[in-house]
């Protein structure tokens, strides 16, 4: 029984070891100190120490001396130090420009940034367009949601102050954004079920009924017209200041279905839909790694070659009965999610190896 404890001990032992080298493992040119700059994000920052950036909250996410690890601000000196289990953490130098940072607002007890100066997890002037101006729908709920049909002037276009009326259920009182589907090729191509909309405006119920009701328009982003539809604004509007980024605890099979630049290849800093979402555990925050098999190997004559470079008559023959060599899968990039949807996601790239490109499949990191 000794025996038995004793082995147990030994092997968690060397499996924590090996999980906290795998989570936290620093990289070897690591620096000692550094000044955060205006534009860095914790992305940036963690990908100088450590060879899995998404772990940046074990690097300084305990540490009593900052009371909120999100909030590290430019000018901060950072430096590394190790506790007495010989684990690294980042600290802030005493002698950074951190005070009066936050004020309480009254009443209440609220504390809030004195600034907008607190830097983010990943870009926020990158992902904000699509944290408040843009959603991804099924296209049956966007068929049946409320439409704007017109107004009281045979105007087509539609801007602040103006009357409209719409016909939907809507709720008396309540502020709607109008919306008005993109056209996404890709998204058309890859996924069928799914819509993307774009914010026109935003527009008040002034009284609703069961046939039309009457709102006038709060503000507008283009001009508004008959056919857009209206969704609540209380739904789906954030603009955090931060990600708490963390790993799914499970697997998943999607891809990388459109882009933003709408370009079948795109590299860092891109945003792209994945068709995975909010349905299999997926959210704000949740870092994956991006992969792609690697092209198969046909032996003709003895001599391996790719399938593209062999004859018809051999990729004939592969066809028929697979006799490639299968090579591996390799991991080339790695996304950050920051809007899920039941079906679908917007996902930020973080890092590449190589240019990333649509049909790129999506797991955990």
């Amino acid at each position: 029984m000794l025996k038995l404890t004793r082995i147990f001990f030994f092997t968690m032992c060397f499996v924590s070891a090996f999980s906290f080298a795998d989570t936290l493992k620093l990289k070897s040119d690591a620096p000692e100190r550094y000044v955060v700059k205006k534009g860095d994000t914790l992305w940036d920052i963690s990908t100088l120490y450590l060879k899995s950036p998404w772990n940046w909250p074990k690097l300084w996410g305990m540490n009593l001396q900052i009371e909120n690890p999100h909030l590290i601000y430019p000018g901060d000196i950072l430096s590394l130090q190790y506790n007495s289990q010989g684990e690294p953490r980042l600290v802030v130098n005493p002698k950074s420009n951190r005070a009066k940072k936050q004020f309480k607002l009254s009443p209440g007890k609220r504390i809030t940034p004195k600034d907008a100066n607190a830097i983010t997890s990943i870009p926020l002037n990158t992902i904000a367009p699509y944290l408040s101006n843009r959603r991804l729908l099924p296209a049956s709920e966007f068929q049946f949601a409320p439409m704007v049909l017109g107004g009281d002037t045979n105007t087509k276009n539609k801007v602040t102050g103006d009357l409209i009326y719409a016909k939907g259920n809507l709720i008396a009182n309540h502020l709607y954004g109008i919306y008005k589907q993109v056209e996404n090729e890709q998204l058309n191509q890859n996924n069928k079920s799914l819509v993307e909309l774009v914010l026109t405006g935003t527009a008040r119920v002034l009284n609703s009924n069961d046939n039309v009701s009457r709102l006038t328009v709060v503000s507008n982003k283009t001009e508004i017209k008959p056919g857009e539809r209206l969704f609540s604004m209380l739904e789906d509007q954030s603009l955090p200041a931060y990600f708490q980024l963390s790993e799914l605890s499970s697997n998943l099979d999607a891809e990388i279905i459109a882009s933003a630049s709408k370009f079948r290849e795109f590299g860092q800093h891109e945003v792209v839909t994945i068709n995975a979402g909010s349905d299999i555990g997926l959210k704000s925050g949740h870092v994956l790694g991006v992969y792609r098999q690697s092209p198969d190997v046909l032996m003709k004559d003895g001599k391996p070659v790719y399938y593209e470079d062999a004859d018809k008559w051999n990729q004939l023959i592969h066809k028929l009965a697979p006799d490639a060599e299968t090579m591996p899968i390799e991991k080339i990039g790695h996304l950050v999610v920051f809007k899920a949807y039941p079906t679908a996601s917007y996902a930020f790239v973080t890092q590449i190896q190589k240019a990333l490109a649509l049909g790129d499949k999506v797991n955990r990191p």
